[in-house]
């Protein structure tokens, strides 16, 4: 993703400092384009309006979206009116900016890290002081190829998911939501009996908790992409804690699950990175090379659809040169964003176009064969995720669902449905053999190793478009 976004307003070509920038929110108000919602707009000393329709509250910290009256039409609208999303922003760190590692409870998670396993590898420097958290690669022969530094070498460790392991499965992946636009994105997806890996970013879950909820009772599988959707490599080994816990935390708190695998924002990742990130019980996924669909960059006007589309056809006919980091025939795993109707749109068509070809699209847990998705008694059953007893820190077994506890079963959501005929007891059900099956009910309490991803920011935040998005 280049350093820098250009976006229209008004009709005038304006710079944005970055990608990261163009998440930040705009202190003074802009003046509306009209229908294209590329602007931020000033509804009064406390309240502005953002490329996605949410009204920002500063007055008193919570986020909600505009009604259609508020809302001059044009836009993707707001879901479920006002106050329907409201979370209590005190809880949690403000949205797109570091958290602050001097918390009590951001000193208590660092506690929990083995920092004597964690390679002593260099912060990475940011582009310039705007973008302190944007990596810059330095020249080629000064990059030191034993930290295994993605963004700068393309370098993956053999633990990083790269691709699906059978070369017709597709590994459908969403990064930098939930947004504005998600529901018609699973709404698509819904009708094609489909189901996609969602990373999400934590600031994005306080506003917009209930389209969070939504997802997961649909059957698609959530996973980490951050709280600020900063590069992880510039970050001290505090910070990404503080990164990964509360972006856990507050999807913990919306849907009971704690997530399992995590792409880093630009793909940003070295050896240093990892170590802590398994050390959190997380598993490292990046997209498959020449399979980002580089959908951000019609964001910017960049790239236009028709070129995208050509792309991915090429890649489709190539399709039987995908490798497994072990040098296995593979399938792919995308890059794409759930940030604006245009990436929707170009996101069904592409799908139409693998289907065509019989590759089928799936989230990645499916393309995998995992059955255990979550860390920690986390729950996804037929009535999606369930608030868990003790923090979700439940180590029973019930129902042959380890980590699970029977008060994890409450009146409103049924239990697991029992086992086929002539599996033993506590064995769960297999998936489905559809080549889109929703996921199963699963929980997981291991830990395992890592892998990666990359690219831009959220489709911004009462500034400029919040545009840019990760992979």
């Amino acid at each position: 993703m280049p350093a820098l976004a250009q976006v229209v307003f008004a009709g005038t070509a304006t710079k944005l400092p970055t990608t990261e920038q163009a998440v930040k929110m705009l202190s003074s108000p802009l003046t509306p384009k009209g229908s294209n919602g590329h602007n931020s707009i000033n509804m009064g000393t406390d309240r502005h309006v953002d490329y996605h329709g949410v009204i920002y509250n500063y007055d008193d910290g919570t986020a909600e979206n505009m009604t259609d009256e508020e809302d001059g039409g044009g836009h993707e609208r707001g879901h479920g009116g006002r106050g329907k999303n409201r979370m209590n922003m005190a809880l949690y760190p403000p949205r797109d900016k570091v958290p602050d590692i001097n918390s009590p409870q951001v000193k208590a998670w660092v506690a929990q890290i083995d920092w004597s396993k964690v390679p002593d590898i260099p912060l990475a420097p940011g582009i310039d002081a705007k973008s302190p958290h944007y990596p810059l690669c330095p020249p080629d022969a000064d990059i030191d190829r034993s930290s295994c530094w993605w963004s700068c070498d393309g370098c993956t460790a053999p633990e990083d998911i790269i691709t699906c392991p059978s070369a017709n499965q597709w590994g459908l992946t969403y990064d930098d939501g939930p947004s504005v636009v998600t529901r018609s994105m699973t709404k698509i997806l819904q009708e094609k009996k489909l189901t996609a890996t969602f990373f999400i970013v934590g600031s994005r879950v306080l506003e917009y908790p209930d389209v969070l909820r939504e997802q997961v009772e649909q059957g698609h599988h959530i996973a980490m992409h951050t709280w600020s959707h900063s590069g992880l490599t510039t970050l001290s080994n505090h910070q990404i804690v503080a990164e990964i816990r509360w972006t856990e935390k507050v999807i913990r708190d919306v849907t009971g699950l704690t997530m399992k695998y995590v792409r880093p924002p630009f793909g940003d990742i070295d050896n240093r990175v990892r170590e802590i990130l398994k050390q959190m019980g997380y598993t490292v996924v990046i997209w498959t090379k020449g399979w980002d669909t580089n959908d951000w960059k019609m964001l910017m006007h960049e790239i236009p659809q028709r070129e995208i589309v050509q792309n991915f056809k090429t890649a489709l006919d190539n399709r039987a040169d995908i490798r497994s980091s072990d040098d296995n025939p593979a399938g792919p795993i995308t890059l794409e964003h759930d940030l604006t109707i245009d990436t929707i749109h170009i996101s069904k068509t592409l799908i139409e176009m693998a289907e065509a070809k019989g590759l089928q699209p799936m989230n990645l847990a499916t393309c995998l064969g995992d059955m255990t998705p979550y860390q920690r008694g986390s729950k996804l059953g037929p009535g999606g995720a369930v608030e868990k007893i003790n923090g979700g820190e439940s180590t029973g077994s019930y129902k042959g669902m380890t980590g699970m506890e029977e008060q994890d079963f409450g009146a409103t959501s049924p239990p697991p449905p029992p086992p086929p005929k002539g599996a033993k007891k506590g064995e769960a059900k297999s998936p489905s053999s559809s080549s889109s099956p929703t996921l199963s009910s699963s929980t997981s309490d291991a830990v395992t190793a890592l892998r990666q991803t990359a690219v831009c920011a959220a489709i911004g935040l009462a500034a400029v478009a919040s545009i840019m998005l990760t992979f």
